[in-house]
């Protein structure tokens, strides 16, 4: 390592870092303090905007709701429709209590609705349910329902009710929207103070609120009587701050989804101002602490510390470019005993972790391997019971020694090649074992077995894990080969490529069996599945298969994938692996 030669003081550098600092932190702490109290004022103001959103959902959800309920009356209520029948005074008179029992017990569940009505032209019966009994709004609506040209009404409701109306009644305002069907009439009404009212709860104290361009209505309506001056100025300013009868406000202007007309709402803007004013407070007091923070730091900091601690930033820096000794071994450092010291331990920690990384390494490395033997361990036994099943099922039948002596050299050679200590194989000499497993399946089950191999020339060379498509063939022929239906197989493999230009192999392997149950094929799908998570040990080999491609390829280039095949039926399985040319060791 390099030492200084001799020592230099940083004190006059130090007052002008410091200076400096200290300036630039005062200029872009202000141009911070612009941009998060502009910031705040949008936040703010979108938080309202949720807020009235929010609350004028609940408004729309409540009128829907009671939208629905006066429509389901109006279809499928026997009184109503006995009501709009019959003519006999004691058949009204029980309907009509009926209704009106139907109608308070929808008005107890909304709590914006303030009331509700049905009306039958043919026998001048008007039923009601209200909030409020001194309203005089019920009124007004079995008066204008018995108007003079009742037929050319009642077909102007449904083009004039597809939202709420606003309605002018001696000085009141109210929103009500009709609906008719068999010579009925139902409607939904709601004060309009009642939605002002919930505005303000969800808002706050003070705010006003206008509908503007309401059909019919010369002026906006508005929940405040004290105030009439124009709000034409405030309509024509874009802003979010508006001023309106010398206050000022926040100008929210929405369209309603459950009426015509929109709703302009002004909030004071008191509310923001108490958030702001607090959020100044804040900084200022930052503003004056961080200043006795800097002149605290330049009072502390000598020559003689501060070059310790720039050397120390040097070997952190070293060490944050590389975790290599050598990066840091290389740095000039002072004649601090501590530095010294410290870099020093550095290096060694550096080489201890670089040693414990190589080891890790080689116990993931080590652990791989063993986990592929375990698994392949695991399929020999499985794959020898299942064809000694077969050998065992023919013993006792007519079938000659000479068959059954082809039968156990066939068998012979699938352990051979099962019990081989070979990484990989040919795709090529894959499928002749299959091929010859096919025809040991053959001799118990004559004429049940059929199977179609299409393999293409670049495939045929592919390095492939023994066993691969043999352990897809065994596991359909178990679980659906039988005398009484025919089973066909159909193995295919072809090359692709990737939008990289990188080759891969797919292979498919179909049967005409039952398929896969659900639950399996969610198991079988869901990502590094393991063998401990089988539940009952069955199609042990399909675990097995998904568990070797995920430790040799991992799961960015090997892929197997588990379905049901919709045009044969059967069980589909396809197999996508890095094309990688087979060499014999």
């Amino acid at each position: 390592m390099l030492y200084h030669k001799r020592e230099y003081s940083l004190y006059s550098q130090l007052i002008k870092i410091v200076l400096l600092i200290y300036s630039l932190f005062v200029i872009s702490f202000s141009a911070i303090f612009l941009f998060l109290n502009h910031n705040m004022q949008t936040n703010l103001y979108n938080s309202y905007c949720r807020t009235i959103d929010y609350c004028l959902t609940e408004i729309k959800n409540d009128l829907d709701i009671a939208n629905r309920s006066v429509l389901s009356t109006l279809y499928s209520n026997s009184d109503l429709t006995e009501l709009s029948c019959t003519d006999n005074i004691l058949n009204i008179s029980v309907c009509e209590s009926s209704l009106q029992r139907t109608l308070n017990s929808y008005l107890l569940c909304y709590s914006t609705v303030d009331g509700l009505f049905f009306y039958s032209g043919r026998n001048d019966r008007f039923i009601s349910a209200v909030r409020d009994l001194n309203s005089f709004f019920p009124a007004y609506f079995r008066d204008m329902l018995r108007s003079e040209d009742f037929s050319t009404y009642y077909r102007e409701i449904p083009s004039k009710n597809s939202r709420y109306v606003l309605y002018q009644i001696n000085g009141r305002y109210c929103l009500v929207r009709m609906f008719t069907y068999n010579n009925m009439i139902g409607g939904v009404w709601v004060n309009l103070d009642t939605i002002m009212k919930r505005l303000e709860q969800s808002t706050s104290k003070g705010t006003l609120c206008a509908f503007l361009n309401a059909p019919e209505m010369d002026a906006p309506v508005r929940n405040h009587t004290e105030c009439k001056e124009d709000l034409r100025p405030v309509l024509e300013k874009k802003r979010q701050l508006v001023t309106y009868a010398d206050s000022r406000y926040m100008k929210f202007q929405i369209q309603p989804a459950f009426c015509y007309g929109e709703l302009l709402i002004l909030m004071p803007y008191s509310q923001l101002q108490q958030t702001l004013d607090l959020h100044y407070k804040l900084q200022g007091v930052f503003i004056v602490l961080l200043t006795l923070c800097f002149l605290s730091t330049f009072i502390l900091f000598s020559s003689r510390l501060q070059l310790p601690v720039r050397e120390l930033y040097r070997i952190s820096e070293a060490v944050k470019d590389s975790w290599q000794p050598e990066n840091v071994k290389e740095q000039t450092v002072s004649r601090c005993k501590e530095v010294r010291e410290i870099n020093e331990e550095v290096i060694r920690l550096l080489e201890h972790i670089n040693s414990l990384e190589n080891q890790v390494l080689k116990e993931q490395l080590l652990k791989k391997e063993y986990e592929l033997l375990s698994l392949r361990n695991q399929i020999s036994p499985h794959f020898l019971i299942n064809c000694l099943s077969v050998i065992s099922s023919m013993a006792g039948t007519s079938v000659s020694r000479t068959v059954l002596k082809s039968m156990i050299s066939t068998l012979a050679g699938h352990l051979r090649y099962t019990l081989s200590t070979k990484s990989f194989v040919s795709l090529a000499e894959e499928i002749r074992f299959v091929r010859n497993y096919y025809a040991l399946n053959n001799y118990r089950y004559p004429d049940s077995l059929t199977c179609q191999i299409d393999i293409r020339d670049l495939c045929d060379n592919a390095a492939v894990f023994p066993c691969l498509i043999l352990m897809l063939s065994e596991n359909s022929i178990k679980h659906n080969l039988s005398t009484d239906t025919k089973l066909k197989l159909i193995v295919s493999a072809h090359e692709e490529q990737d939008e990289t230009g990188a080759t891969y192999v797919h292979i498919r392997h179909l049967d005409t069996g039952n398929g896969f149950p659900e639950q399996m094929l969610d198991d079988l799908n869901r990502p590094n599945p393991a063998v401990e998570e089988i539940a009952d040990g069955t199609r042990i080999g399909l675990y097995n298969i998904k568990r070797r491609i995920i430790l040799a390829y991992g799961d960015s280039r090997g892929n197997i994938r588990f379905s049901n095949n919709t045009a044969m039926g059967g069980a589909q399985v396809d197999i996508i692996i890095p094309y990688i040319p087979y060499q014999d060791s």
